[in-house]
């Protein structure tokens, strides 16, 4: 265990409310053999200051972008950091969560029983859900987890601040190849370069507390109920927003990775990335059909070809984008 270095990236933007929480949390960790690299995000309140301050009482913590400091996005945000940040093992932190005591070490001992030092291993663990005061104890994932690339595609349960990646995994990501407008979330990239090339790993243990409080980027997982299938039939715009994304990033991943990816995986990214292109309802069902959609339940594969086929100038609308 000794001399794994482990990198915690932080992205802020206007996080002053719980920052310092979230700081001190990470401060005491039982595994010490970290540092801490934050990259804000262009914030206006007092995110800066919070940031300067605990830099300067531990060295373990970095300002990364103090003197050049601009918005970019969240996924531009942390794979700038990603790209620029040397260490053994990487995780990912937001700006107001709070990390249990034993996050690090848990997740780098689970990372430990893996062939991490020559195939790309991504670890994630379970979340425990909280409001903004800390209190909850709802767990997020339990066993509603996956993590065969055709499911993760369609639908990520990989939380990046749960994440602890490797070098391996890092060396395949292709920064400077990456049309970030494509691929929504850094998370969701790296579990599918993981799952494609190496392996997704989980630990089955709340290792953080999730805080709840209406201004997340990406709240709690939605699950299967039948008020929540009845609301995604009433309310279309978000599926016909995640149906665009899983395009975008399939046809990322072919641009990238083309035929380097497995067998099934190629053929997902490629035919259905391709529908930015090409496609009509009786193409998209014929799709549907060959290729299903990998949601969880037979409605979530169905709702998802029907959008398909409703929409389908939603998709080739991405090209003119």
């Amino acid at each position: 265990m000794a001399n794994k270095r482990v990198a915690i990236l932080m992205s802020t933007y206007n996080g002053e409310d719980y920052l310092g929480e979230q700081i001190e949390s990470i401060i005491k960790q039982s595994y010490h053999d970290w540092h801490l690299y934050i990259r804000d995000d262009g914030s206006k309140d007092q995110t800066p200051a919070i940031i300067e301050k605990y830099a300067k009482q531990d060295e373990r913590i970095t300002f990364f972008n103090k003197d050049n400091v601009k918005n970019k996005g969240i996924t531009r945000s942390f794979m700038d950091l990603l790209s620029h940040v040397d260490a053994d093992f990487y995780m990912f932190s937001d700006q107001d969560d709070y990390w249990k005591e034993d996050k690090v070490l848990h997740s780098l001992n689970k990372m430990l029983e893996q062939n991490y030092q020559s195939e790309p291993i991504c670890v994630h663990t379970d979340l425990q859900i909280v409001d903004a005061d800390l209190h909850g104890s709802e767990i997020m994932n339990g066993d509603y987890i996956w993590h065969d690339f055709p499911h993760l595609l369609f639908c990520n349960c990989v939380t990046g601040c749960t994440m602890l990646i490797n070098q391996q995994l890092k060396n395949i990501l292709h920064f400077d190849r990456i049309n970030y407008d494509q691929i929504y979330l850094h998370d969701w990239w790296i579990a599918l370069v993981a799952a494609a090339f190496g392996k997704v790993v989980y630990l089955e243990e709340a290792t953080i507390l999730y805080r709840q409080h209406g201004n997340n980027v990406v709240g709690e997982n939605e699950k299967n109920t039948l008020g929540h299938l009845l609301y995604r039939v009433t309310h279309q715009v978000p599926e016909r927003e995640h149906m665009r994304r899983v395009v975008r990033i399939a046809h990322e991943l072919d641009t990238i990775y083309g035929k380097k990816l497995p067998g099934l995986d190629y053929q997902y990214v490629h035919h259905y990335g391709n529908l930015i292109y090409d496609g009509n309802p009786l193409h998209n069902l014929k799709l549907g059909i060959k290729l299903p959609p990998q949601r969880m339940t037979p409605k979530g594969k169905f709702f998802f070809t029907y959008l398909m086929m409703l929409y389908n100038s939603d998709l080739k609308n991405i090209a003119k984008e």
